[in-house]
């Protein structure tokens, strides 16, 4: 309930009148709309600026004598005071909302707030959600002005919670989890707007200021004291012109809202439309998720400062500069927050489609508004069927590591054979060299023999000897020739028996990949077995919160619909009271009058009393003036 950090101070400087306020081009009112919050509220009220008139209030409200109001508020807006108070009839804490007033305040001004804290009352009275901070009901003091009773909501504002992880994120450690419980906790929020535009009212202030978050994750929007009622009369407004905001400069063209959570057309003064409520919405999603804002908005006191920081927030709404992703590696939720951010208020979200959105989002569902590339959908796929993926990867796995061992030991297998017969062709060839090395040898001693016969004989020998010689010569080159083979034979044996080594080492090898494969294979089909439980357990654990979602939905429904008949009750009571109330006046009138005529009876009956004594006392006194009557004569 405290004021929003991004909100400018309340000053206690002497305030213009409403005349002033209304007149644009009066001189300093742009500076002091920028330095004063509860003029500016006077400005954005979508009242008329003329003289007030005077308010009127239903007989039978509750007095402020029913609660104890503390000495000082809990916090203050720019048109009211808020009170942690006690209810003395139920024992309970409530929230006093109470229209601001003092000296300093311009004529009329005063009665203006008390105009608004009764249409806010009127507004939540219209609203029954449980996001919605709820009105117990509207109070009148016993100097007659009227203040509001509303639920007392636990929690602690989204604000802190996000300055929370700020700091934590000090570290460089990304809290994305912690961010992403935070997105879950504000749907509920999304839902609220969603109800509050179907009944025609817009809060204009969605900021994480005013939504709290409770221990359980309940979150609650509240501070409708800027909304409006799209279905109330809306009277002589005071919408701000285009030109006028050109003219009055920096405060008057961002005073409905907080900067930097309010789009372009509402820094214009335009009339109210709920688009306006998912835009601020989206930056506070933003915000949740990235831990910024789009535009950096720093909170200062300088007022030459602050002038500056609206003038640039202006200028940075007018030029629409494309917004980097609240998170680059998810680009479904970027693409759910950039929507709602559009400049454009025609291509935004409506807040049921906004709700839609993020509940696919966060259940793993195809988000409608976006658009999936085919390994988008196939990477989406295998997160949401983790057990058949890792089924799937582990079997591609084991048939490509089967592939290449077959190929590894085919390969081997086929260098054996080759280095084989190339050993037995080279074994072959030594042995015929060698053959032939002998039949050379056995020649040539066969022509030496018959020279030397023919010597003996005493024949010439001449050609027979020249014969052996070279049949001689041949037969020491063919031995020359088949040692020099069996030496290549044996090396080629050597080297085929060393691949033959090498493939059957490589063959181990590949058995070791292969039995490697094989466990690799059971340890996936372990961890398939694993992963298929986790997520027979994740989708046991999905459906009994799908089953305790729905419960808390019914449990939500029959609540709000008890909330509605306890109001639709309420109302009826609260008319039977006013026929009462009438009644009884009524009673008291028709008592009134007879008492008046009881009392003049009374009178009529004292003064009939007063005659007849009067009469009385003259004909007493007329009996005495009569002279005697004479005795009666003697009779005849």
């Amino acid at each position: 309930m405290e004021r929003d950090p991004t909100e400018m101070s309340i000053t206690t400087e002497r305030h213009p009148s409403l005349a002033e306020l209304k007149d644009p081009s009066h001189p300093n009112i742009a500076e002091h709309l920028a330095r004063c919050a509860m003029c500016r509220s006077v400005v954005i009220s979508d009242e008329s600026l003329d003289a007030p008139i005077p308010l009127e209030l239903p007989k039978g409200l509750v007095s402020d004598n029913a609660f104890r109001w503390p000495a000082d508020p809990l916090a203050q807006g720019g048109m009211a005071l808020i009170f942690l108070g006690d209810d003395r009839r139920l024992g309970r804490k409530v929230i006093l909302k109470a229209p601001r007033e003092g000296d300093d305040l311009p004529a009329g001004m005063a009665d203006m707030f008390q105009r608004r804290v009764t249409a806010e009352a009127r507004i939540l009275a219209k609203l029954a959600h449980p996001s919605i901070v709820t009105i117990y009901e509207l109070g009148k003091s016993t100097a007659g002005w009227p203040f509001c009773v509303l639920e007392k909501v636990d929690g602690a504002s989204l604000r802190d919670r996000l300055d929370e992880l700020a700091l934590a994120e000090r570290d460089g450690v990304p809290r994305t989890r912690e961010r992403l419980e935070l997105l879950a906790s504000v749907v509920a929020i999304a839902e609220a707007l969603a109800y509050a535009h179907e009944r025609r009212v817009v809060h204009r202030d969605c900021t994480p200021n005013n939504i709290l978050l409770g221990k359980r994750g309940e979150a609650t929007l509240i501070d409708w004291g800027i909304a409006r009622d799209l279905d109330a009369p809306s009277g002589a407004e005071s919408q701000l012109r285009a030109d006028e905001a050109s003219r009055t400069g920096r405060g008057v063209t961002i005073s409905a809202g907080t900067p930097p959570y309010l789009p372009y057309e509402q820094s214009q003064g335009r009339a109210a439309d709920p688009s306006y409520d998912v835009y601020s919405f989206g930056i506070t999603l933003y915000e949740i998720v990235s831990g910024r804002t789009p535009f950096d908005w720093k909170v200062t006191e300088s007022q030459k400062e602050r002038l500056r920081q609206l003038d640039e927030f202006l200028a940075w709404l007018q030029r629409d500069e494309p917004v980097p992703p609240a998170m680059e590696r998810d680009p479904e939720l970027s693409g759910i927050i950039a929507r709602a951010m559009e400049h454009d208020a025609a291509k935004r979200f409506t807040a049921d489609e906004l709700v839609r959105a993020l509940k696919q989002y966060l259940t793993g569902d195809l988000v409608f508004s976006h658009r999936y590339s085919v390994t988008g959908r196939l990477a989406r796929w295998a997160r949401q069927h983790r057990a058949a993926s890792v089924a799937i990867l582990s079997a591609i796995a084991f048939v490509i590591t089967g592939a290449l061992v077959w190929v590894q030991l085919e390969r081997a297998a086929k260098e054996s054979a080759d280095q084989r017969a190339l050993a037995a062709d080279a074994e072959a060839f030594a042995a015929r060299k060698a053959h032939e090395a002998t039949q050379a040898k056995s020649d040539a001693d066969a022509a030496k023999a018959r020279a030397e016969q023919a010597v003996r004989e005493g024949r010439d020998a001449r050609e027979l000897q020249r014969e052996a010689q070279e049949l001689a010569t041949k037969a020491e080159d063919k031995r020359k020739s088949a040692e020099s083979a069996a030496v290549s034979a044996k090396s080629a044996e050597g080297e085929a028996q060393r691949k033959f080594q090498d493939a059957m080492k490589k063959k181990e090898e590949a058995e070791q990949a292969r039995e490697a494969a094989k466990t690799a294979q059971a340890a996936a089909e372990k961890e398939r077995e694993a992963a298929k439980t986790a997520q027979t357990e994740a989708e046991k654990s999905r459906e009994t919160a799908k089953t305790a979602r729905e419960v808390a939905e019914k449990e939500r429904d029959t609540a709000r619909t008890a909330r509605e008949a306890a109001e639709k009750e309420r109302d009826a009571v609260k008319a039977a009271q006013a026929e009462a109330e009438k009644g009884r006046d009524i009673a008291r009138d028709g008592q009134a009058a007879a008492e008046k005529e009881r009392d003049a009876a009374v009178a009529a009956r004292v003064a009939a009393e007063k005659e007849r004594d009067e009469a009385r006392r003259r004909i007493a006194e007329l009996e005495a003036r009569l002279p005697p009557s004479p005795p009666p004569g003697p009779g005849p």
